[in-house]
C-alpha cells in the first residue's frame, strides 16, 4: 500500500511537472511538432515514435478499478525507452495492489516511403486482464516485435500491421493489425485485430482518440468486442500527454 500510495504521488508530481514544462516548450520553441505521435493504436503498436528530448505519459485506467501507468522517453533520434507500472484496485473498493513492472523499448528501423512502410521493432512485456491466482496475465504481452506503419488511399488513413514473439521458450508467432483514421484535425477513429493466430485467443477492439490540445489526447475504447465479460470484453479510457524536456 505504501508503494502504490508513492507510485500515484510520483506520477501526479509528473503530470503537473509536465504541464508546467510544455507552457515553457510551447513559449520558446513554439512546441516542436504539429502534435503528438500516435505511437499506439489500442493494444497493437505503429511505427511511430516521440521525438529526441521528449517524453510521453500514459494512464490507462480499465476494468475493476485497475490503472496502467507508462514513462516513455525518447533518448535518441530513432530510439524510444519507457517503464509501466500496473495497479489493480486504485478505483473501487476493493483492496488495491501493484504488479511487476515493465518494460518498453523501440526502434524506428525506416522511415518509409511513398511505396514502403515504415519500420519499427520493438520489446514490450506489458500483459493485460492479471490473475493473482495464476500470477500472470490472461492476455499475454507483446514480447519482441515488428511493425510497418503507410497511410493509404486517403490522407490521415494509415495502416499498420506487424508480428510479434511473446515466448522465447516455446518461440509461437503471432500477428496483428490495425487502422487509424483522423477524421478531423482533433479526432481519429481507432480499429485492430490483435493476438492473430488462434480464432478463440484473437481480439477485435475499437475505439477513438480525441486531442484536447495538440499535446493531450483522450481514447475511448472497447476491448474484445462481441465477447462477454468472462472472455475479457472491457471498455477502457486511456490518457495520453507529450511533452519536451526543459533543457
Amino acid at each position: 500500500m505504501k508503494i502504490l500510495k508513492g507510485l500515484l504521488i510520483v506520477l501526479l508530481t509528473s503530470a503537473l511537472w509536465a504541464a508546467e514544462a510544455a507552457k515553457k516548450t510551447d513559449t520558446n520553441d513554439n512546441a516542436g511538432s504539429d502534435e503528438s505521435p500516435m505511437v499506439e493504436v489500442v493494444d497493437i503498436p505503429t511505427a511511430d515514435i516521440i521525438d529526441p528530448s521528449t517524453y510521453a505519459l500514459n494512464f490507462r485506467f480499465y476494468d475493476a478499478g485497475g490503472i496502467v501507468s507508462r514513462l516513455i522517453i525518447g533518448p535518441l533520434k530513432r530510439v524510444n525507452l519507457g517503464i509501466t507500472f500496473d495497479a489493480q484496485g486504485v478505483v473501487g473498493s476493493q483492496d488495491p495492489h501493484m504488479v511487476r513492472p515493465s518494460v518498453y523499448f523501440k526502434l524506428r528501423a525506416f522511415d518509409g516511403t511513398d511505396v514502403l512502410p515504415a519500420l519499427a521493432l520493438g520489446y514490450d512485456n506489458q500483459g493485460y486482464l492479471y490473475k493473482d491466482a495464476l500470477r500472470d496475465y490472461l492476455e499475454k504481452e507483446k514480447g519482441l516485435y515488428v511493425v510497418g506503419s503507410h497511410e493509404i488511399f486517403i490522407p490521415d488513413f494509415e495502416l499498420h500491421a506487424g508480428m510479434n514473439v511473446n515466448n522465447f521458450d516455446n518461440t509461437k508467432l503471432y500477428g496483428f493489425f490495425g487502422a487509424t483514421y483522423k477524421i478531423v484535425s482533433s479526432f481519429a477513429l481507432l480499429a485492430e485485430y490483435d493476438n492473430i493466430r488462434a480464432a478463440p485467443t484473437s481480439r477485435v477492439n475499437l475505439g477513438g482518440r480525441y486531442w484536447v490540445t495538440p499535446y493531450f489526447n483522450v481514447d475511448l475504447a472497447a476491448r474484445n468486442v462481441g465477447r462477454g465479460g468472462g472472455s475479457g470484453a472491457e471498455r477502457i479510457v486511456r490518457l495520453n500527454y507529450t511533452g519536451h524536456f526543459p533543457f
